[in-house]
């Protein structure tokens, strides 16, 4: 059995790194066709890249307000460091790991045992809350544009999108069965689920959060796109919409979907006539500015549990 467990895992890591690969050779492919010129790359205002800088706290403070609420539904009691700490080693392990779902294993790290499958199950529905936020204005975009570098005709996707968004939200709302399913003997999961049934609005607050937290990456991507001299746009915040689309539903292996993020957004945003070059320097930036920094701050500000114990 643990051959058979070991062996899947191994399959399934093995074609990871093959659409990794992919993905790789897809920017190579992208980014050898660029016409490099240094001029196209200047900073034609700063303002908008401070601006983008100065959204990261707010970025993040989004997320701790999630974070928060997690542990308040638990009615978890623990010191403010634990917390802050738990928080930021959330970071580090989440950007290590396939599309930030790892931060649950730094977050219950500093928690008893009787905790931690409750936090595994909660910070798993932020992450979702934050996948289904993706979804929604993705779906809005390809509404609004009516076209997609991958569909140009959209009539005949409409209602598969419709059908696909539907099972996202309901699974976001009835997510117990499959908890259950996978924690049966667990008695304190149970009485967790119990308790989170009755108070329906975490849902709502979490995915609430998160879709204020997907206006500040657009916004922040706006920006950084702006400093390089493209317009700020009702319709280009609809193009970037489809690059967040496209990024979660991506693969990856680690670091935040670098080189992913990168190639994605060069296949959107130039096929929405923006500069490729500008494309590249602005995702590059934006994975810096909000994973890169606040991973190299958790690494250096967070301590070992018997310390903060």
């Amino acid at each position: 059995m643990v051959k058979a467990i070991k062996k899947q895992k191994g399959i399934f890591i093995f074609f990871k790194m093959i659409l990794f690969a992919i993905f790789a050779l897809f920017f190579y492919w992208q980014v050898k066709k660029l016409n490099w010129n240094a001029d196209e790359l200047y900073l034609k205002n700063v303002f908008w890249l401070v601006l983008a800088f100065v959204l990261i706290p707010i970025n993040w403070l989004l997320e701790w307000w999630k974070w928060k609420s997690t542990l308040n539904i638990l009615e978890v009691r623990t010191t403010n460091r634990t917390e802050r700490h738990a928080f930021l080693a959330g970071i580090v392990t989440g950007m290590l790991t396939p599309n930030m779902l790892g931060n649950f294993i730094g977050r219950i790290y500093y928690f008893e045992r009787r905790h931690r499958n409750p936090l595994v199950i909660l910070t798993l529905v932020g992450n979702y809350a934050q996948f289904a936020a993706s979804m929604l204005f993705g779906m809005i975009s390809f509404f609004l544009l009516q076209n997609s570098p991958l569909f140009h005709e959209l009539e005949g996707w409409k209602w598969l999108f419709i059908v696909g968004f539907i099972v996202v939200v309901l699974f976001y709302f009835n997510f117990e069965w499959i908890t259950k399913l996978f924690f049966k003997r667990k008695q304190s999961v149970h009485r967790f689920i119990r308790t989170l049934n009755r108070r329906r609005s975490f849902r709502w607050t979490i995915f609430g959060l998160s879709i204020v937290r997907h206006t500040i990456f657009t916004i922040q991507f706006a920006c950084v796109l702006a400093a390089f001299g493209n317009e700020i746009s009702w319709v280009n915040i609809l193009w970037i919409w489809q690059v967040y689309f496209w990024v979660t539903l991506a693969p990856s292996l680690f670091l935040g979907k670098i080189v992913i993020r990168e190639s994605i957004s060069v296949w959107v945003l130039a096929f929405a006539g923006m500069n490729e070059i500008t494309v590249v320097a602005s995702s590059f930036i934006i994975w810096v500015f909000n994973l890169l920094l606040p991973t190299l701050i958790a690494v250096v500000v967070c301590k070992g549990k018997k310390e903060n114990a």
